[in-house]
C-alpha cells in the first residue's frame, strides 16, 4: 500500500482538568475523549473509589441513627459521594428523602446544586436548567458553581451558543490560570459544534467584544479545515483585531505554533461507483462533485491521483473491486454507493486501506477503524425535525407519513428522538403517495372521523339535520410531515381546510426540490424544513461550478454536494474520530462522527415565505425550560 503523505494542521489544545474550579462533580465536562478531558475529578484508583463508597455507606447508615438536621446532613453527604461516583439515580433518591423544611437557605442552595448535577448526569439537561433558572447574586465560589453547571446544562440540551456566553461570563470570575485555560478550552469546544453558517450570522449580531473575539476565532478554524494556509494568516489578523482579547495569550499561542494535529493525505484515491446502468446519474454527480473539489481545493501542492473503478456489473463483488484499487496502489477508497455493498464491507473485522462508503450499512455494528460511512442518511433530517420543535416549545406531535419502508424509517427517527427529548407522539397516520386528495389519512390524524361519526350518531338519534362544524383533536400542537414536493404541496393546504392550518409543520428537505419556485411553493407557506447548506447558502465556488458546467445535473444537485464533502472530508476524519466536540462544515451539513464511523450531519433550517426558503439560525433562539409535566421528575428542592 502507497504510504500516506502526512501534514500538520490546526491544533486543538488537549487539556486535563485538575481540582478547582471543575470541582464540583466527576462528570464536569465537555467531551468524554481520552485525550480532553475537561473533568472535575481527582484521580483516583479502585481502592480509593471503595473507601469512598465506604464512607457514603457510613453515611447512610448514620443518617438511620439520626433524626431532623443531622438526618439532613447525613443524607446529603452521601448523595455527594455517589454524585462523584457517578451513581447518579442512587443519589437523586437519597437526595428526595431529605426533609426540606428543616434546610436553612445555605442548604437549600447546595441542594439544588447537587440536583442540577445530578439531573446533568442522568441526561436531564432542561430539569437541570430549570433548577439553575435563578437570578440570586450568590458569592463567588457558589455562583461560578452555578455558571459552570448552566454552561454544562446548556450544552447537553443543544445550546452551544448560550453555553459559550455563559463561559464567557465566567471568564472575569476565575482567579487561577489554568482553571482559566479549562474554561478557554470549554469556549471553544462549545463553539466548534456550530456550523460556519451560524457562526457567520452570530459575528453580525451585537455581542460581548470578548465573545464576539472567541466567534471570530472560530470562523477562522472552520475556513481552515480546508483552506490549511489560511489558519496562519487568519490568527495573525486576529491577533491585531483583538490584542487584549483573553485568547491572546495561552491559547492562541497554543492553537497557531503547535501543529500536533496531523492530517492524512492519501497519494491515490480509488472511487467505487456504479457508472452505468440505473445509479449511473446518480455516480455522475458524486464523481463530477469529486472532481470539482479536487480542481478547487486551495492547496495546489496536494494533487492526489484519482481513479475511477466501475462496479456497474456486479454491486456484491464489492471485495473484487476493493483488491483492484489495492492493486492499482490506491490508499484510499470512496465508495461503494449501493446499501448491499456497504453491508458485505462492514461484516469484515479489518479493512486494510481506509474506506469511505457513500451510504450506510442496514445494521449499526462495530466494524473497522478504517471503515467509515456517509451519506444522505434521511433519518437525521427526522432527527433533527423532532429536536427543533420541541426548541420551538412543541410537546404533542402528530405524524404524517407515506406508506412504505421510508416513510416508516422517518416516523420511528422522529418519534424515537422526539420521546427522548421528553415529548410524545398522540397521533401517527400513512398516506398512499401521488394522490391529490389525502382527506381521509388527515382527518383520522386529527379525529375528525370521529367527530363526523358523533355527528352521523346524533342526527341519527333525533332523525333530522343538525348544525354541524366538524371539531379537531386539541392535543397536537405540531406536525411531522414527510412528503415529496408534489405531495407537500397538497397536503399543507388540506391541513388548513381540515382546521388545522395554524399547528406549525415540520418537514425534512424531501420536501424542497431546491430550485426555488415560488408560484408552486407558495402552498407550502409557512412549512418548517431542514436542508443541506449547499441548497440553502447563497451559491458558492462549487455551486457556481455545477451550474456553469455541469448544468444537467441540477436534478441530482445534492448528490453533487455529497462528493465535493466525500473528497474534503478525508484529510479531516482523523480529527472528527479523535474529538467528539469536532465538527466539519461541509456541503452537505456540519458533520459529525459517532462511535460506529458512522458520519451524520446538522442541517440547517429555513421555513417557506411567500414561496421561496427563509434561512433560520436556531443556536439563536429562545431556550425552550419547559418540561413535560406527565413525566416523573427527579428530586427538585425550592
Amino acid at each position: 500500500m502507497t504510504s500516506i503523505k502526512r501534514i500538520t494542521a490546526l491544533l486543538i489544545i488537549s487539556l486535563v482538568a485538575t481540582p478547582g474550579l471543575y470541582g464540583c462533580a466527576p462528570e464536569d465536562r465537555i467531551i468524554k475523549d481520552s485525550d480532553t478531558l475537561l473533568t472535575d475529578t481527582t484521580d483516583s484508583d479502585s481502592d480509593n473509589t471503595a473507601a469512598l463508597l465506604e464512607s457514603a455507606e457510613e453515611e447512610i447508615r448514620q443518617a438511620s441513627l439520626s433524626e431532623g438536621l443531622p438526618r439532613n446532613q447525613h443524607l446529603f453527604r452521601a448523595a455527594q459521594i455517589l454524585a462523584l461516583q457517578n451513581q447518579f439515580e442512587r443519589a437523586a433518591h437519597l437526595l428526595s428523602e431529605i426533609d426540606e423544611d428543616l434546610n436553612n437557605e445555605e442548604m437549600a442552595l447546595e441542594s439544588r446544586l447537587l440536583s442540577a448535577e445530578i439531573a446533568i448526569g442522568l441526561g436531564n439537561a432542561r430539569e437541570a436548567l430549570q433548577l439553575l433558572n435563578t437570578t440570586r447574586i450568590l458569592p463567588d465560589p457558589q455562583q461560578l458553581r452555578l455558571m459552570n453547571l448552566r454552561a454544562r446544562a446548556f450544552l447537553d440540551a443543544g445550546y452551544p451558543l448560550e453555553s459559550a456566553k455563559t463561559r464567557v461570563q465566567m471568564d472575569a470570575r476565575i482567579t487561577d490560570s489554568f482553571d482559566q485555560q479549562l474554561n478557554h478550552q470549554a469556549i471553544w469546544e462549545a463553539l466548534s459544534l456550530l456550523p460556519e453558517t451560524s457562526l457567520q450570522q452570530i459575528s453580525h449580531a451585537p455581542l460581548n467584544p470578548v465573545l464576539l473575539g472567541w466567534v471570530e476565532l472560530a470562523k477562522i478554524a472552520k475556513q481552515a479545515q480546508i483552506d490549511w494556509q489560511y489558519l496562519q494568516d487568519g490568527i495573525f489578523l486576529w491577533r491585531e483585531e483583538y490584542p487584549n482579547h483573553p485568547a491572546a495569550d495561552v491559547f492562541i499561542r497554543e492553537l497557531g505554533r503547535k501543529q500536533i494535529e496531523l492530517i492524512e493525505q492519501p497519494a491515490h484515491i480509488a472511487v467505487l461507483l456504479p457508472l452505468r446502468g440505473r445509479y449511473a446519474p446518480i455516480a455522475a454527480a458524486i464523481s463530477d462533485g469529486i472532481m470539482a473539489a479536487y480542481y478547487q481545493h486551495p492547496d495546489k501542492t496536494y494533487q492526489p491521483r484519482i481513479s475511477f473503478i466501475d462496479t456497474s456489473d456486479n454491486q456484491s463483488a464489492i471485495w473484487n473491486n476493493y483488491r483492484k484499487a489495492a492493486d492499482e496502489g490506491a490508499d484510499f477508497i470512496i465508495g461503494p454507493f449501493l446499501k448491499s455493498a456497504v453491508d458485505i464491507l462492514t461484516r469484515a473485522t479489518q479493512v486494510e486501506i481506509p474506506v469511505l462508503t457513500l451510504n450506510y450499512a442496514s445494521a449499526q455494528t462495530d466494524i473497522s477503524t478504517n471503515l467509515f460511512q456517509f451519506g444522505l442518511l434521511p433519518e437525521d433530517e427526522a432527527s433533527q425535525s423532532a429536536e427543533i420543535a420541541f426548541r420551538q416549545g412543541h410537546s404533542r406531535a402528530a405524524i404524517l407519513v407515506p406508506k412504505g419502508p421510508w416513510g416508516a424509517r422517518l416516523s420511528h427517527a422522529f418519534r424515537q428522538r422526539f420521546e427522548e427529548m421528553g415529548g410524545h407522539v398522540v397521533s401517527e397516520q400513512n398516506y398512499i403517495p401521488d394522490k391529490n386528495d389525502f382527506k381521509q389519512p388527515i382527518q383520522r390524524m386529527l379525529n375528525i372521523d370521529q367527530s363526523y361519526a358523533r355527528y352521523r350518531s346524533i342526527r341519527n338519534v333525533i332523525g333530522g339535520s343538525v348544525k354541524f362544524t366538524p371539531y379537531r383533536r386539541q392535543d397536537v400542537d405540531m406536525i411531522f410531515l414527510a412528503a415529496t414536493p408534489k405531495d407537500a404541496r397538497q397536503l399543507k393546504p388540506q391541513f388548513k381546510f381540515h382546521y388545522a392550518g395554524e399547528i406549525p409543520v415540520y418537514s425534512t428537505s424531501h420536501v424542497f426540490t431546491g430550485k426555488i419556485n415560488k408560484q408552486a411553493d407558495r402552498d407550502i407557506d409557512e412549512l418548517f424544513f431542514c436542508d443541506m447548506p449547499w441548497i440553502l447558502n447563497p451559491p458558492n465556488k462549487f455551486k457556481r461550478s455545477l451550474i456553469d458546467h455541469w448544468p444537467e445535473q441540477q436534478r441530482y444537485t445534492r448528490f453533487f454536494a455529497l462528493g465535493i464533502d466525500a473528497y474534503n472530508l478525508i484529510p479531516f476524519l482523523g480529527r472528527l474520530q479523535g474529538k467528539s466536540y469536532e465538527r466539519f462544515s461541509g456541503q452537505t451539513g456540519n458533520l459529525f462522527l459517532d462511535p460506529l464511523n458512522r458520519i451524520h450531519r446538522e442541517l440547517l433550517w429555513a421555513q417557506f415565505k411567500r414561496g421561496a426558503p427563509a434561512l433560520i439560525d436556531i443556536s439563536t433562539q429562545p431556550v425552550n425550560y419547559t418540561l413535560d409535566e406527565t413525566q416523573p421528575a427527579h428530586h427538585t428542592p425550592q
